[in-house]
């Protein structure tokens, strides 16, 4: 798996929750830290990018997610460089793709064509957890709104980070 964008938070699910052994991170610079079972691919600036991607079977692209500055490592595409991304790593021989557009876009009717014409076996585009309307209303409601998405949000983190555990035999009397 080929994954451009990554930040931490993204590492940590394909790591955890992925069926792939193996993960290639697309970086701006060597890095050592990489985590188990995942490993570095680095990225020439500028234009040549696209003769740096290392061939890949499925491959994972985020789009607009907030870094921190310990994550500036890795390479981040930007939304212009998405068709010219996909079709490279269509070119190297990529099947599938999975879009995460972490900022809350959506993809145009004209990104969506091109991205069908190159023909992948699927193309997967997710964006970020459901958001809720903006509240209306006096200060109390709006800060029990913020406090209900904020809560829901982290509960659906702490749910979709928990491992499966095998439940201990119910004792038979």
């Amino acid at each position: 798996m080929l994954v451009a964008g990554a930040g931490g938070a993204l590492l940590h699910a394909l790591r955890t929750h992925g069926p792939h052994t193996e993960l290639t991170v697309l970086t701006t610079r060597p890095f050592r830290g990489m985590p188990h079972r995942a490993r570095c691919a680095l990225v020439t600036p500028g234009a040549a990018w696209a003769a740096s991607l290392p061939p890949a079977d499925h491959v994972v692209i985020q789009l607009g997610a907030l870094r921190r500055a310990r994550e500036a490592v890795f390479w981040r595409p930007s939304r212009a460089e998405l068709l010219p991304l996909a079709t490279a790593v269509r070119a190297q021989g990529a099947r599938t793709l999975e879009l995460l557009l972490a900022d809350g876009s959506a993809l145009s009717a004209a990104e969506r064509r091109r991205l069908h014409a190159l023909a992948f076996d699927r193309v997967d585009v997710q964006g970020p957890a459901a958001a809720f309307a903006p509240p209306a209303g006096s200060w109390p409601e709006r800060l029990a709104a913020w406090m209900m998405a904020t809560l829901i949000a982290t509960m659906r983190q702490v749910v979709a980070a928990r491992h499966p555990r095998a439940r201990p035999p119910v004792p038979r009397r």
